[in-house]
């Protein structure tokens, strides 16, 4: 049986997954597509990819959101949140069983690791590689914040887990960001909160988005800081005066240790973001292993997609190998057996 890349993604907002896709087409790689949306298409378990027919699985992103049909019949605003949690853990009951039933090395990126990637797991990793990160806590109290105000003179707060975005009653919608907080409007913050992630603010030069593509780094500088809507957090694109970016090399003994890192996690793919600050030191921020690349590889000129293409047809020609040298030594051994036998 031929065996085919097995790509598991979603249907929409999903450019870069689609310019791979191209490639395997333009390459002539044989591939299957899954999109999280077609899982509810799936009549039963036998209709999952199995481990036989596939050579490798690239895990690019689980789903966007559920198909409307079905979306919950009565939008209680008490019970809207569990309901929909419920829903969202029993999907992921069906797809994660995927990570068990197609062997582990066949996977790009280890998708247990990957499912369950904890921000301060990965910062703590880092500083053991001897990657510098920026001062990190968790806190729950304003005197808490005021302490360490009196180290640092600026804090920044972020999430512990992944930025989302929330719809409004008006429709619209809003996202969360990085923010600052200093001693002019530490009184806005509640005497007691939900635990949250905050680090001293890097006054930054320029930041950094590294694609880390199976050992090798390919970088571009993203200048943010001279624009107050990008200063603080470069997400908060500005689509009327965007930023500078340009193709940026990383310090070689850097680039071994973030590689280091990735081996670590169990990670062949993955952005990366630095911060670089006013003495030109390096801050290591996060990774993201869903992170888009094309925003790398379109201004670089780096052709990323088609290199995670080639990447991937790599792995087909590696299964044919395993499977193919069973054969050969009942050959060999037949030969040396029966050698007058044609």
């Amino acid at each position: 049986m031929s065996q085919k890349i097995l790509i598991l993604s979603q249907s929409h907002l999903e450019s870069t997954t689609d310019h791979v896709c191209l490639w395997m087409d333009y390459l002539r790689i044989p591939f299957l597509r899954v999109n999280g949306e077609d899982f509810f298409r799936f009549e039963n378990l036998g209709d999952l990819p199995g481990d036989t027919a596939t050579a490798a699985v690239w895990y690019r992103r689980k789903i966007n959101s559920f198909p409307v049909e079905y979306s919950l019949k009565q939008a209680d605003f008490q019970t809207q949140y569990t309901l929909k949690r419920f829903l969202i853990d029993e999907f992921n009951g069906v797809y994660s069983f995927l990570f068990h039933t197609i062997s582990r090395h066949k996977w790009l990126n280890d998708p247990l690791s990957e499912d369950r990637l904890n921000k301060l797991h990965v910062l703590a990793l880092a500083r053991q590689h001897g990657i510098p990160t920026p001062f990190t806590e968790v806190v729950t109290t304003r005197a808490a914040i005021a302490g360490l105000l009196g180290l640092y003179q600026e804090l920044i707060v972020k999430p512990l887990s992944e930025c989302i975005f929330v719809e409004g009653a008006d429709g619209e919608q809003y996202k969360m960001l990085t923010k600052t907080i200093n001693s002019a409007n530490l009184r806005m913050v509640p005497e007691k909160f939900f635990p949250s992630l905050v680090q001293e603010k890097i006054i930054k030069k320029f930041e950094i988005r590294s694609f880390y593509l199976d050992g090798d780094c390919y970088s571009m500088a993203i200048f943010s800081q001279n624009n107050q809507k990008t200063k603080e957090d470069f997400r908060n694109y500005d689509t009327q005066r965007p930023n500078r970016t340009v193709p940026y090399k990383l310090p070689a003994e850097l680039e071994l240790k973030l590689d280091q890192l990735m081996r670590s996690l169990g990670f062949r793919t993955g952005s990366i973001d630095l911060m670089v600050d006013m003495e030109g030191h390096y801050h290591f921020l996060e990774i993201n292993p869903e992170g888009q690349f094309g925003m790398v590889s379109y201004p670089c000129n780096y052709y990323l997609e088609k290199k995670l293409a080639r990447l991937l047809q790599q792995s087909i020609s590696h299964e044919e190998e395993i499977h193919q040298q069973p054969e050969r030594k009942e050959r060999t051994a037949a030969v040396t057996v029966f050698p007058g036998e044609r």
